[in-house]
């Protein structure tokens, strides 16, 4: 089951990346999003960097740099963001 806070970043990343992943061939469920490499889903630099600033907003956070640069996946984003908003 996501968590919370992991359903709010996937849904955040759809909507700040334009992400259709039927695209990809198959409708992509939430653990699907949060387990596939960021990379993976053809998105450049600015679009990653508005849905991290996207994540940031929502739920009133700032996340590290260089902890966010160690992160591979969304799910990996959306365990940092957690771990953030229990500090």
């Amino acid at each position: 089951m996501v968590d919370e806070t992991a359903r709010i970043c996937v849904e955040i990343f759809r909507k700040s990346t334009g992400l259709d992943t039927s695209k990809r061939g198959t409708e992509m469920s939430d653990d699907d999003i949060l387990s596939a490499a960021i990379d993976s889903f053809g998105i450049d630099s600015l679009e990653t960097m508005e849905f991290i600033m996207a994540v940031e907003e929502r739920f009133d956070i700032e996340l590290n740099e260089e902890a966010v640069n160690r992160c591979s996946t969304l799910g990996e984003l959306a365990a940092l963001a957690e771990a953030e908003r229990r500090v």
